[in-house]
C-alpha cells in the first residue's frame, strides 16, 4: 500500500529537515509517538501506540538515505508492519513543500482488514503533517529575532 500527502510549511527546508530527522522529536509531532530513544548511528528505538487501547508496541527505526536538506528515507518496523517513508523538502517562495510518501506492508493483519487500516494510515499520515506545520510554525514566531 502507499500512501502521500504534502503540506507547505513556513520554514526554511533545513529547519524542516532538522526537525524530522531528529526522532528525539517525534512526540512532538507524531501524537502516537510516546518515547524515543536512540539504538545506533541512524537508528532508534521508538514506541508507539499504532492502535487505540493496546499496549504501546516497538519500532525499530533505520536511516536509509540522507541528502540535507531535500530528501530522507526511514525504514520502520514492528511486529505487525514495515514501512518505508519518504520525506521530500522543495524550497518554495513561502518556506518548503514538504512531501511525506509511505509505502507499507502488513506482517500478519488479516486480507479484510487492510484496507480499513490503509485509511487509517492516511489519516495519521495527513494528521502528522498538520502538526509537523504548526509546531514548525508555532516555533518560528517564537525565536528572538536577530537584530
Amino acid at each position: 500500500m502507499r500512501v502521500e500527502q504534502r503540506i507547505m510549511i513556513a520554514r526554511a527546508p533545513e529547519d524542516v529537515w532538522d526537525f524530522v530527522a531528529d526522532h528525539a522529536n517525534d512526540p512532538a509531532w507524531c501524537r502516537k509517538v510516546k518515547a524515543v530513544e536512540p539504538s545506533g548511528s541512524r537508528r532508534w528505538r521508538v514506541w508507539h501506540k499504532p492502535v487505540p487501547l493496546r499496549p504501546a508496541a516497538l519500532l525499530e527505526t533505520t536511516h536509509t538515505r540522507e541528502e540535507r536538506p531535500t530528501y530522507l528515507a526511514i525504514r520502520e518496523q514492528d511486529d505487525a508492519s514495515v514501512f518505508d517513508v519518504e520525506y521530500r523538502l522543495e524550497r518554495a517562495a513561502r518556506g518548503t513543500l514538504f512531501t511525506q510518501v509511505s509505502t507499507f506492508e502488513w506482517k500478519a493483519l488479516p486480507r479484510p482488514f487492510r484496507t480499513i487500516f490503509a485509511i487509517g494510515v492516511r489519516r495519521d499520515v495527513a494528521g502528522q503533517l498538520r502538526a509537523l506545520k504548526r509546531h514548525l510554525e508555532a516555533a518560528q514566531t517564537q525565536e528572538p529575532s536577530e537584530g
